[in-house]
């Protein structure tokens, strides 16, 4: 008696259960997975890039050699992540075209940008025309094709155009600006992309006092 009880009830208590029981037993899509995915990958990538700075932060004080093997270690690893990340992709942009906000979410369609900003040059000219479109379609944030238009343009020896890529002074050892192409107007097109001003990018992000060249 007690069983047929149980089973009696057991419609009741499905008709009862709150509506996401219900949704979780539905098949999930195939963008919402790859939208999973995207952000999963982007959270790894964030893990294992900020390890190897913090490694980088560390031998720069330091000359031991334990710690050295463990920051080349990082890299390997950091490397091997990356390319598969691109591989991926790849698939990801073959099957579904390049990953739009309005379908994968900005979280997601953020990932995909940063898989090619850290790839190669080759790499990233491959999907530059198709980032391009997404921005015209509002489907890609502005600030993240600004980037890199300027990582292309400073890897091919040219002037950036929105200030947004640094380098090491091997000299000095501190970190500067690229050159940047007619730098009194920088502020303006940075403004126009979503970026702020230069001189609140580089305190903030690197404790840099700058100030723009005064216009003719």
């Amino acid at each position: 008696m007690t069983h047929i009880l149980i089973l009696s009830m057991a419609p009741l208590l499905l008709s009862l259960a709150p509506a996401h029981f219900a949704q979780d037993l539905r098949p999930t899509s195939s963008s919402d997975a790859v939208r999973r995915e995207l952000v999963r990958m982007g959270e790894d990538n964030q893990k294992h890039r900020q390890e190897m700075m913090d490694l980088m932060d560390r031998l720069a004080a330091s000359d031991s050699e334990k710690l050295a093997k463990k920051w080349k270690q990082a890299v390997e690893r950091q490397n091997d992540l990356d390319g598969k990340n691109r591989q991926r992709l790849d698939e990801i942009v073959k099957q579904h075209g390049w990953p739009k906000k309005s379908v994968f979410g900005e979280e997601a369609s953020g990932v995909a940008f940063l898989i090619v900003q850290h790839a190669e040059l080759d790499y990233q000219k491959k999907y530059l025309p198709l980032i391009k479109e997404a921005v015209a379609q509002k489907e890609a944030r502005r600030s993240d094709l600004a980037m890199l238009e300027d990582r292309i343009l400073t890897r091919e020896g040219k002037k950036q155009v929105y200030g947004t890529q640094l380098r090491l002074n091997q000299t000095t050892q501190r970190m500067e600006l690229y050159p940047i192409e007619e730098e009194e107007n920088v502020d303006s097109r940075r403004a126009a992309v979503g970026l702020e001003p230069l001189a609140e990018y580089l305190k903030r992000g690197f404790g840099i006092d700058y100030a723009p060249p005064k216009k003719n």
